[in-house]
């Protein structure tokens, strides 16, 4: 299937094999790093995002806000931010009890 893909569109197929090639250099740059590290990140991330949503809703209060548009952008970022957080925590707490209650 990508042979006749390669024929009819070969500068995609160049581009596509570009990114892969890109995005496998840089995972396996990042596998060097420790989860701990990672997991910091993402917190630190996290924590970014719900600042600036409270400083965002907090100018629209002030009335210096430029529009609504931003705000919302910005409340919806963490709001999602968050809920990706809640949900690994979720599944790492439901894999942590699955192998607790493993019988070995």
């Amino acid at each position: 299937m990508i042979n006749p893909l390669n024929q009819l569109y070969p500068k995609a197929m160049n581009q596509i094999d570009q990114i892969a090639q890109t995005t496998t250099a840089r995972v396996s740059e990042k596998e060097t790093d420790s989860f701990t590290e990672l997991l910091n990140q993402s917190m630190n991330t996290l924590d970014t995002k719900q600042v600036e949503s409270t400083q965002a809703i907090q100018s629209l209060v002030d009335g210096t806000a430029d529009d609504l548009h931003t705000v919302m952008i910005k409340t919806t970022e963490a709001q999602l931010s968050l809920e990706v957080a809640v949900q690994l925590r979720n599944r790492a707490l439901e894999a942590y009890n699955e192998i607790k209650n493993m019988q070995f």
